[in-house]
């Protein structure tokens, strides 16, 4: 027999009122479980939506539903998919049942929300300190990551012996961010890891719990209420879960596959219907970030960013009617600034109101967004105060949930190259190696690491960070005790500290995480900016360093039924494609089509790797060949380098294959939807930069008036950038006009452009 628990009306009434002020008519039956929507001032049989009992909603921070099922009969479940009924009811049942408490997983859910939200700032935990800045961000991160997996583990387990329990959004939280900005391997690489620790003792992995969580989407219960409305029986059957849980499933099971573009339709379906999810514009604006889509980017700011503006100064008189409004100020920068079409007015001015409102919750969202808006207009020393100074680096450095304050660091690293001052180079370099080296370091995803046994052996020992205040007491305590003598005999001190665990615990996994694919990204995109600009040479070691961690990886080691066997590791992320061509043959990095775009991009990074020998070290060798000869054929192979990237900008591009005295004119292939690579200011790292080079090593007329056209639309969008008027005094040069060479570096100075020096 199926028992109702339901709740007395007036907290029905709450709701509706706090939600949507509404009156809500007495005539109403006296107990409901929960309203689903509200219609010209009353509630009608259809809106009324009747539970069984073990399925609770609660309300997070932000006021919406989560829903908790605990201990249902599997017998009121149905679900129409066979796949998701094996998942639910598996033939071996869990041998022990969890306690399962709702009040603390409420809490740890609504951490777990804010660090995402704010990429790490609004962390209610403060992180040991004895690793310094960065790390301390990174535990922060970690430990309310930690105390959510605990919960999550234990709720999503399959049907045990006193029934279903279940919380698909504690395991969003857990899982979604992960591959939203990784991908299904990268959340294997972490499972890898936590299979060594404390967390396999009580749970399977992350991929088993998001796929309990998943086969909830579509899981509905037939219920009858107990009593007459209008003298008819009122009998429906409903979803277990909320409308806006359900997208967020369908969203993860999308993203579990690495189709991130169906993803994004699902969150951006979501925001329609909710556009006070937080959560869910987080996760689109990650999404969109992956797919290089800025546009997608916009879309998704643009269709929420009424509904917070109704709640910042217009009706509500300025009082902020939502506690996560200044967060969600930040986000909205975000997607506006992410495109050079947006409006970049409108992207600063939230991102300046955010800082004012609340630096600490914001600062890392709001640097991200000014990155992209600055890089784009060339602001380059507004951007260095922004993310390379002290000060600005105090706006992002406790953004450590997914090494968010590392990528932010390569930001600064870029931003002073764009500034041209004198040593710029250097603290750019100190920059990579204190925050992307460092990360590569520790994994073993560089070429040491990978020869004392890769990246488990080497993460096999990182434990929690330490604390600068625990260590302190420890040497107070130490002293005093050394004093006036210790209660315990000096035989039971050593032993005590030889006692260690025998596996690592799941707080120290989730602070020493192995690179993700948009991390290797970044810090390959600085690495070649450094080179291009004679900061470092073309064998350098951490070229060798940097290809180690994207063959670790392009390992698929870890294979598992939701792994797309059709994909590769990063084929998910378009940026990543092109990053990582700059080592192996494009043909090896995908498997599906691609967009000609793509494809000459990738053709020319890789043959310009080729011509620049990256990571090779320098050798003498004795040839036959004459030099002239040597000349030559090089010529044509930068020319190639040139024509590849100069489609991969234009693929509008109209070719003349004998140069400007060719007769054939030869039209654009056609290029297949979904041609984006990236952000404007992420893809300009890779592909202007590298042309301009290209063009300067081929030499020849045409070749040159190419990059003189790209540096001429830089210097009229970026015209406030030093590095981009001396790129274009070189191009002057190789074309033989001194005058023109010499009024853009001047224009370089003016800027700031040589300024400074060393200190000693």
């Amino acid at each position: 027999m199926m028992f109702w628990q339901r709740l007395p009306l007036r907290q029905g009434v709450q709701v509706a009122s706090r939600r949507c002020g509404l009156h809500i008519d007495n005539k109403l039956p006296h107990y409901c479980r929960h309203i689903s929507s509200i219609d010209e001032g009353f509630l009608n049989r259809d809106q009324i939506e009747y539970l069984p009992d073990g399925i609770t909603r609660q309300p997070d921070f932000f006021e919406e539903g989560i829903t908790f099922i605990k201990d249902l009969d599997p017998i009121h479940i149905t679900s129409k998919n066979e796949h998701e009924k094996l998942i639910l009811f598996p033939n071996q049942k869990s041998i022990s049942q969890s306690v399962h408490d709702i009040t603390e997983a409420i809490s740890t859910f609504d951490n777990m929300c804010l660090t995402i939200i704010s990429k790490g700032c609004a962390n209610i935990h403060e992180g040991n300190d004895g690793e310094g800045p960065e790390v301390r961000a990174w535990h922060a991160s970690a430990v309310g990551w930690a105390e959510l997996l605990l919960h999550a583990s234990k709720w999503n387990q399959p049907c045990g012996d006193k029934g279903i329990s279940a919380a698909p959004m504690l395991a969003v939280a857990a899982v979604a961010p992960v591959v939203a900005q990784g991908g299904i391997h990268y959340l294997h690489r972490i499972d890898g890891l936590l299979s060594n620790s404390s967390f396999a003792d009580r749970s399977g992995s992350l991929v088993d719990m998001a796929r309990y969580a998943t086969a909830f989407r579509d899981v509905f219960v037939s219920c009858k209420d107990t009593e007459e409305y209008d003298g008819v029986a009122n009998v429906k059957s409903s979803p277990v879960l909320s409308p806006r849980e359900r997208w967020h499933l369908h969203a993860l099971d999308q993203l579990l596959q690495n189709n991130h573009r169906q993803a994004m339709g699902a969150y951006l379906r979501l925001l329609e219907f909710f556009p006070g999810d937080l959560l869910g514009l987080s996760l689109a604006l990650d999404v969109a970030y992956t797919l290089g889509d800025a546009e997608l980017a916009l879309r998704a700011v643009t269709n929420v960013a009424s509904y917070w503006s109704e709640r910042d100064t217009g009706s509500f008189g300025g009082n902020h009617s939502h506690p996560g409004h200044t967060v969600a100020t930040s986000l909205l920068a975000i997607g506006l600034a992410s495109s050079s079409s947006a409006k970049s007015s409108i992207a600063e001015r939230l991102a300046d109101t955010a800082l004012q409102r609340d630096a600490d919750s914001a600062g890392g969202n709001t640097v991200w967004a000014l990155a992209h808006l600055l890089g784009g207009e060339g602001r380059s020393q507004e951007m260095v105060s922004r993310l390379a100074t002290s000060d600005g680096v105090q706006l992002y450095e406790r953004s450590g949930y997914l090494s968010f304050n590392t990528r932010m660091s390569g930001y600064g690293a870029i931003s002073l190259l764009d500034t041209q001052r004198a040593g710029s180079d250097r603290s750019a370099t100190r920059l990579y190696d204190g925050s992307f080296g460092h990360v590569l370091q520790y994994s073993g995803n560089d070429v040491q690491g990978a020869e004392n046994g890769g990246e488990e052996v080497c993460m096999s020992e990182l434990d929690v960070p330490r604390s600068v205040k625990d260590d302190v007491k420890g040497a107070v305590k130490g002293i005093f005790s050394g004093l006036f003598g210790s209660d315990k005999s000096e035989s039971e001190i050593p032993s005590q500290r030889e006692t260690k665990p025998q596996k690592r615990s799941t707080e120290a996994v989730l602070t020493w995480l192995p690179p993700s694919p948009q991390l290797i990204t970044h810090a390959t995109a600085l690495l070649l900016r450094l080179t291009l600009d004679d900061a470092i040479f073309s064998s350098d070691s951490k070229w060798g360093d940097i290809k180690v961690a994207w063959e670790s990886l392009l390992q698929n080691e870890r294979g598992n039924s939701l792994t797309r066997v059709d994909q590769t590791p990063i084929e998910f992320m378009p940026l990543a494609l092109v990053a990582a061509s700059l080592f192996f043959e494009p043909q090896t990095l995908y498997k599906k089509p691609i967009s000609t775009q793509m494809e000459m991009a990738m053709k020319g990074l890789h043959q310009m790797s080729k011509l620049m020998k990256l990571g090779q070290p320098k050798i003498q060798t004795t040839t036959t060949t004459t030099t002239n000869d040597c000349k030559n054929v090089q010529t044509d192979e930068w020319k190639e380098v040139l024509t590849c990237l100069s489609h991969a900008i234009d693929p509008t591009r109209w070719e003349m294959p004998s140069g400007v005295s060719s007769r054939t004119y030869l039209p654009p292939a056609h290029s297949t939807p979904g041609t984006e690579l990236g952000w404007d200011f992420d893809t300009r790292q890779f592909l202007e930069y590298s042309l301009c080079h290209a063009a300067m090593k081929a030499g020849d007329y045409e070749s040159l008036c190419v990059a003189k056209a790209v540096c001429s639309e830089g210097a009229t969008l970026r015209s406030n950038c030093p590095e981009m008027w001396i790129r274009y005094a070189k191009i002057m040069d190789h074309l033989g006009d001194n005058v023109a060479a010499e009024n853009a570096r001047a224009a370089s100075v003016s800027m700031g452009g040589g300024e400074g020096g060393s200190a000693f």
